[in-house]
């Protein structure tokens, strides 16, 4: 039996026998809890390899269509908090809520070495596929998870260290799973943080991007915090209801989840409407102004903003158009050919009478026109061609006396 045998038998004995005697103890443990579905629920074996799975391209192209919006807002997020691990040997991970893999971020050499195990673009991460791992295990959990090395439920896996957090979409669900996996072995729990910064940031993105006819509401207890990571942010309709809210915005108006303030008027929250607090904010120049809960004696600083104006699309062509349009539908101007500028003529001096050898003196001479300056240069190649070509005449000798 070689040693690779033995660290998996090992490692297969361990996890057995702690799910056997000790999940009772360790009930807030999510990697125990994950150990213990894997047994009882996938009917999983620690002791067997694991092969790595894949979705079929077609499949693939489904699902990040599906999750389109979601990528793009990751997408900037997932580059800078790769740029700012500064890690060759890591990598930045975005799975939906099956544990497909639909973006990722990394090294060549890196994604190169853990390619065959799975973790690509197109690879399954689901906890009942793949046992305790970040991605799978926080999408079941719902919550943020660490699962270093030999926290993994496979033996193939103990050699990557993972930390995942949950992604939320504005309805309050679960949109995606945002993941680090590295070779190293410390704790992990600056790591949580930046990934928990990361996802709010992603989160913020997604309720401007599906709420674009929203007004957006700003606000927070503590003006400095207003515009920041932190602040509560709410999208408004025209009538003054809610529409959405990030996790921020529930936290500080002391809410449980989405369905407590959805559909509920501004009113409903605070002492003010949504057409006093535009007033507000313009006059204020979109600075933090000061409005106080409904019902209670607690105070915020907001700003609320009007809705984006999407930009009017005309048409290339006024027949294209259909007649019961109602935007007004313009043919598009033709643009003049383009001609070569004219350059200036040099004007006479009007103190004495024109003539060419008087232009020529008075006019300065980066304002001559191009075609004297050119002659000028023709015609000193010649004289000194000239120069050089005519046979220099021999000395005579000098005469006797």
């Amino acid at each position: 039996m070689t040693l690779t045998m033995r660290e998996a038998h090992r490692h297969a004995d361990r996890i057995l026998e702690l799910v056997r005697n000790g999940v009772q103890q360790q009930a807030n443990d999510p990697v125990a809890q994950s150990w213990s579905r894997c047994l009882n629920e996938y009917r999983l074996d620690p002791a067997r390899p694991c092969e790595p799975s894949f979705v079929a391209r077609v499949e693939l192209e489904e699902r990040r269509a599906r999750r389109a919006d979601v990528i793009a807002c990751a997408r900037y997020e997932m580059t800078t908090l790769y740029q700012q691990l500064a890690d060759a040997e890591a990598a930045v991970v975005l799975t939906d809520t099956d544990g497909v893999i639909v973006h990722m971020v990394s090294s060549p050499e890196f994604a190169a070495e853990v390619g065959p195990l799975g973790l690509r673009v197109g690879g399954t991460w689901s906890e009942a596929a793949m046992g305790t791992n970040g991605m799978g295990t926080c999408t079941a959990a719902g919550g943020p998870v660490s699962v270093r090395k030999e926290d993994h439920f496979f033996n193939e896996f103990t050699q990557l260290t993972c930390s995942a957090v949950p992604v939320y979409d504005p309805s309050g669900e679960i949109a995606a799973v945002l993941d680090v996996t590295s070779r190293s072995s410390l704790m992990q729990q600056h790591l949580l943080v930046l990934l928990g910064m990361t996802a709010r940031m992603i989160e913020n993105r997604l309720i401007d991007t599906r709420y674009r006819n929203a007004h957006p509401l700003h606000f927070h207890s503590r003006p400095e915090f207003v515009y920041t990571l932190h602040e509560g942010k709410l999208a408004v309709g025209d009538d003054g209801r809610i529409l959405a809210a990030n996790r921020s915005a529930l936290f500080q108006l002391g809410l449980q989840s989405m369905e407590d303030i959805r559909a509920r008027r501004i009113e409903d929250f605070f002492q003010t409407s949504l057409e006093d607090m535009l007033q507000r904010s313009t006059s204020a120049s979109f600075h933090p102004v000061v409005t106080y809960r409904a019902n209670a004696a607690l105070r915020f600083f907001a700003v609320a903003r009007r809705r984006r104006r999407m930009p009017r699309r005309r048409c290339s062509r006024a027949p294209a158009c259909p007649q019961g349009s109602p935007r007004r539908c313009r043919p598009r101007r033709r643009r003049a050919p383009w001609r070569r500028p004219s350059r200036p003529r040099a004007r006479p001096s009007s103190t004495r009478a024109w003539s060419p050898r008087s232009t020529r003196r008075d006019v300065s001479s980066h304002a001559r026109p191009r075609c004297y300056c050119v002659a000028k240069r023709v015609r000193a190649r010649r004289s000194s061609r000239a120069r050089c070509t005519t046979p220099a005449r021999t000395p005579m000798a000098p005469s006797s006396p």
